[in-house]
């Protein structure tokens, strides 16, 4: 088995875990519980892991895990809806108060 990811949050061990699962790769977390550990043992041997097999779904399950741990798109600038005028977040495609597309541009 090889490991391919490790966070100090299981939460996020198992969210790449699912991801992987999904993506039909066989995926174990290790070490959930060592956080409880914390002070006692350097903090990165408290960290919980995602394991999969090696062989062919290797170099997938470290797409997946690329995928799943990207740091997102920065989110687009607001833009004013030439209808209404309203200020809508730049990731809203149409103005949510008239629904008015967003121009393109």
């Amino acid at each position: 088995m090889t490991r391919v990811y490790s966070h100090p949050d299981p939460s996020i061990t198992h969210l790449v875990q699912n991801a992987l699962r999904s993506a039909g790769i066989d995926a174990v977390v290790q070490g959930e519980r060592h956080g409880a550990a914390m002070g006692e043992v350097p903090p990165i041997a408290a960290w919980s892991e995602v394991w999969v097999g090696d062989g062919a779904a290797l170099e997938a399950a470290r797409a997946v895990v690329a995928e799943v741990t990207r740091e997102p798109a920065e989110t687009p600038s607001p833009w004013t809806c030439a209808l209404c005028g309203e200020t809508v977040e730049g990731q809203f495609g149409a103005c949510w108060s008239c629904g008015n597309p967003q121009p393109e541009g």
